[in-house]
């Protein structure tokens, strides 16, 4: 799992590790040039001491400040011959006058060189020595930086988890909620920076008490809706079976076959508006949006010559946008189906599709009553039918043109057909 807390425990511990590392070698760096320092100090002045003696005497260890004088090896040699060596087992190769370092019988030395007339002393010491008494000095100065990191890791640790408690406050409120409890989450309290997650979080509560309350409005209607058509079904269906002759039965099963398709229509636009709700994740394609309504005007060409309706293309520049095709189709398909559903016979029909500054823009024209200024505003609500309506319509055409509308990020207006008689619908889709 992907923790914050980890991360942050990771990253800042693993850096207070890192300083520590840091810390520690840059300490016996410093201690072991601050000792080699103090020791090449020494070696001079055991130098310089024996220098001082008129006859050679042993190593003089009161003189060094040094709790290992055994590992210091001194020679003194006189005109070229040695006259000295302490201890007798340490000789190294005479080295040039000053400090060097030597590699003598498997070690490193560190000598000193000191010329006195015709007496020559030199002062060596193992590196090794120096550097174990390095270690231990920097281990003795680390120890209370550890006890430090120590306590800042500690303080790092309860300092992240307070930081974050915010956050584990909000999990619990959200755990401690029902499915349907979608009140906002309250900001008392709230560090800035846990303010944002919170304000986006009631952004989307709110959204979601919005969608539920609008998907109980829709259920409820779209039972009203289906209860009508329905009863009428089986109103029809016990008229049928009540028919004495050929012509009752006739007529009863022609209403009955009108209820059936009401209904049909009926739950088939619900499930058009459901598909292409907003909360509905979009697919968007490539759309060749002329032939699609050339398609749509073809499909209905057969209901519109039953009515007697002219119905046709009157500009079908080639026009392509990106879109999802379903919701489309049910949006032109509702625009033709009201214009010749609410058109009189021998009326006319026509669809436009034309390019505009920047977009694509559908034009559907009719002949018919038309939809008074007062009502515009209201066509688009669900289930809402115009006063004096009577073409069996459901009440959903202009919801769904308006959803998919929506869906794609364009415009539609409701105007006078010509002359002031019938309904211009105009819908304006972006070139995406």
């Amino acid at each position: 799992m992907n923790s914050i807390n980890r991360r942050l425990l990771t990253l800042l511990l693993g850096g207070l590790m890192i300083a520590g590392m840091f810390a520690g070698g840059a300490t016996y760096l410093k201690a072991r040039e601050e000792l080699d320092e103090l020791f090449d100090y020494q070696l001079a002045q055991v130098a310089h001491a024996f220098s001082r003696q008129e006859t050679i005497a042993p190593l003089p260890s009161s003189d060094i400040n040094y709790e290992k004088e055994s590992e210091l090896a001194v020679q003194v040699w006189e005109n070229g011959d040695l006259l000295s060596a302490t201890p007798p087992n340490r000789t190294l190769p005479i080295q040039r006058e000053g400090i060097s370092t030597v590699y003598s019988g498997g070690k490193q030395w560190r000598a000193f060189v000191l010329r006195v007339g015709t007496r020559t002393i030199q002062v060596s010491q193992p590196i090794e020595a120096r550097r174990e008494i390095s270690v231990n000095f920097a281990l003795r100065s680390i120890v209370p930086l550890l006890l430090t990191f120590t306590f800042f890791a500690l303080f790092i640790w309860l300092s992240v988890r307070k930081g974050l408690r915010p956050l584990t406050q909000v999990a619990e409120e959200i755990s401690r909620r029902s499915p349907v409890a979608l009140d906002p989450i309250p900001l008392i309290d709230l560090p800035a920076e846990v303010l944002p997650i919170v304000d986006r979080l009631n952004l989307l509560l709110e959204k979601l008490s919005s969608a539920m309350e609008a998907q109980k409005r829709f259920v409820a209607d779209a039972a009203h809706e289906l209860r009508t058509p329905l009863a009428a079904v089986g109103l029809q269906l016990r008229v049928l079976e009540r028919s004495g002759d050929d012509a009752e039965r006739a007529e009863a099963s022609a209403r009955l076959k009108d209820g059936i398709d009401r209904a049909a229509r009926l739950v088939g636009q619900l499930l058009a508006l459901a598909r292409i709700e907003p909360e509905a994740l979009p697919r968007f394609s490539t759309v060749a949006l002329t032939e699609l309504t050339g398609e749509i005007v073809a499909e209905r060409a057969r209901m519109a010559i039953e009515k007697g309706i002219d119905l046709g293309m009157t500009v079908s520049e080639a026009l392509i946008v990106t879109g999802e095709e379903e919701s489309l189709r049910a949006m032109i398909g509702n625009l033709v189906d009201n214009a010749v559903r609410y058109t009189p016979s021998g009326g006319t029909v026509d669809v436009a599709v034309r390019r505009g500054t920047h977009e694509a823009i559908i034009e559907v024209l009719d002949t018919g009553p038309g939809i008074s200024p007062e009502e515009r505003g209201r066509v688009f609500d669900r289930f809402y039918r115009c006063m004096g309506a009577d073409s069996g319509g459901s009440g959903l055409g202009l919801a769904i043109v308006k959803s998919a509308v929506e869906r794609h990020g364009g415009t539609i207006t409701l105007g006078e057909g010509h002359g002031g008689k019938g309904l211009k619908v105009t819908v304006g889709l972006p070139f995406l």
